[in-house]
């Protein structure tokens, strides 16, 4: 009977370390991610659908109904100029007629149409970026901070990718699994 409770101790004794193993590596899977996991490169889209300065309004809302997007970078030469945004190109024919008015020139209502305005006229020329190597928290809390729904991922002058809100949302599910 004694050996039988040994050998019993040792059956559990050499489960025990399988168990433990186990529980490491469960651990391992639910533990927060390495830092590399947490760097925009990972989660930003790309490549990057992108509009030209002088492209017409229309031309740039057509994109974003084809492609179900609400920010659009503004490219010349693969550098970022600007970003546009659904409401821009929403407004911009209300837009262009109030600057008109304001700078005094004459602009008939008529002139003022998507087919006729260019991206450059209604796009925001500063803009806020980020590198690939920066951090989701990074991002997300420029992102709140300016309420803003994507932001531009610039290496060397050059657009490499765009971080949306869905995006982050993205990350977040992934990252809590």
């Amino acid at each position: 009977m004694a050996e039988r409770a040994k050998l019993r101790s040792g059956v559990v004794g050499a489960q025990g370390p399988a168990r433990e193993a186990r529980k490491k590596k469960a651990a391992a899977r639910t533990a927060a991610p390495e830092g590399e996991d947490f760097r925009i490169e990972r989660w930003m889209t790309t490549p990057v659908i992108t509009v030209r300065p002088r492209d017409p309004v229309a031309h740039a809302r057509a994109i974003l109904e084809e492609h179900r997007i609400n920010q659009l970078p503004v490219v010349l030469n693969r550098r970022l100029a600007g970003i546009v945004t659904d409401r821009d190109l929403r407004d911009a024919p209300r837009a262009v007629e109030i600057s008109a008015k304001v700078s005094g020139a004459d602009i008939a209502p008529v002139e003022a149409t998507p087919e006729l305005i260019p991206v450059e006229e209604v796009m925001t020329a500063k803009v806020l970026t980020l590198a690939p190597s920066d951090t989701l928290q990074q991002a997300a809390e420029l992102m709140r901070r300016e309420r803003i729904g994507a932001v531009p991922i610039v290496e060397r002058t050059r657009l490499v990718g765009i971080l949306t809100r869905s995006d982050m949302l993205g990350a977040f599910v992934k990252l809590c699994r």
